[in-house]
Order: structure tokens, then sequence, then C-alpha cells
């Protein structure tokens, strides 16, 4: 797979005002914009291409972009901006015109560190997800996996001590994206399980998402590439 298409449009309002006015992939992690970490991620992994899903601030996005690209000179970069927010489903909808006929999809707010390399998607299946197990679970929904088979979906439980959770990358065939659904994690991912089409493979690279402030200060000390 050669394109990346990461989702950037999410205005973070987990993290109060630190994205009043600077959209969630663009915070400061250290000492680079979060944006500039997938950037350098992907073009280890051998991607030429990204597509920005953005909406919130899109222009910051765009502007950004433009620079990075400067940084990587094997990558090229593109926006999508949904006229609305439309969640992370529609917004992928919204660029179906864009979307090569197999991508990588990662979410703008989310390191995992593993080869994406290695996540790959065929028939029957139409999406691979990247898991990870984690020791406590309570703030994720967990994915119960046999056989290379994402087997069932459960919702989040302040109860739950550990399991494994979606990691935020995909290997998603473009088929997978049907026009109407609105949001990947509650609509698209439940019926590709629903149909037997939702594989999962387990990596046990560093994670952590930035979408609260807590996790946001934490990822200040993970080691990115260069």
């Amino acid at each position: 797979m050669k394109q990346c298409v990461i989702l950037a449009g999410g205005r973070g309002t987990r993290l109060g005002a630190l994205s009043e006015h600077l959209p969630k992939p663009l915070q400061p992690v250290a000492g680079r914009p979060f944006l500039a970490h997938l950037f350098a991620k992907a073009a280890l992994s051998g991607i030429s291409e990204i597509l920005l899903l953005a909406g919130f601030k899109a222009q910051a996005v765009a502007a950004f972009a433009d620079e990075e690209v400067r940084r990587h000179p094997n990558l090229t970069a593109s926006l999508s901006v949904e006229p609305q927010p439309l969640g992370t489903a529609g917004a992928l909808a919204h660029a179906a015109p864009l979307l090569d006929e197999r991508f990588l999809l990662v979410n703008g707010d989310t390191w995992f560190d593993f080869d994406w390399r290695a996540l790959t998607v065929a028939e029957p299946t139409a999406v691979a997800v990247a898991l990870r197990h984690v020791a406590v679970a309570d703030r994720y929904e967990t994915a119960q996996l046999e056989g290379g088979l994402i087997t069932a979906l459960e919702p989040r439980d302040a109860a739950r001590a550990e399991g494994l959770i979606n990691g935020g990358v995909y290997a998603m065939d473009r088929r997978a994206v049907l026009a109407g659904e609105t949001s990947l994690e509650q609509e698209t991912l439940p019926r590709l399980c629903r149909e037997g089409r939702l594989a999962g493979a387990r990596f046990d690279g560093a994670f952590i998402d930035i979408g609260v402030p807590e996790s946001l200060a934490a990822a200040q000390d993970l080691t990115f590439p260069a």
C-alpha cells in the first residue's frame, strides 16, 4: 500500500482549551506537531502519498502539510475537507473518489509504533485492524480475536482491567466505505464484524492516544522517528 489516509478533522473537545485554536493532530508533542510524527512514520513505512481528512481548522492542517512534505521528498500530501462534521466514516465516504483501492488508515491522534507494512487486508475481509493489548482498558472498546478475525467488539466498561483495543491503524479496502455511515467505530467496523469481514492483528509497539490532557502530557516522553 502506498497511500496513507489520516483522520485529521476532529476538534478534540476532550482537550478543552488546548484545542480551541489548534486542531488536535497539530498539538505539540516532543517538540513537533503530532502529525509530523505520523508523516515520518509513513515515510519509513514506504508510503508515498498522504491524504489528510480535515475539518476543524483545515487551513492550519493544509499549511502544516505544505511545509512538512519538504522534509520528506518521497511524500506527497493532499487534503479532503469535509463541508461540515461528517464523522470518521462520513469523512472517508466524502473522500471516496480520492481513495486507492487499498490504503492504510491512521487516526490523527494515535501513535502506534509497529511496522505498518505488516498490516495487510485480503479477501474475504475488507478491513484489518491493528490491535494492542493494554493492562487497563476501561477507556476503550475491546475486541475478541479468533483465528485472525475479530468476532466481537465490546463497549467501554469502567470495570474492565485489560483487553485488546483498536490501535487506530487500519488496512482498508475501498469497498468497505459506504455512503450514509458516519462513524467508523460505531457503524462500519461493527457491520464488517457481523459480516465476518473484519480482520485483526496484534502488535506490541508503543501506543498512546493524545485525546485527553493526561495522555497528551504522557506522549511528550515518547521517542519518535526523526
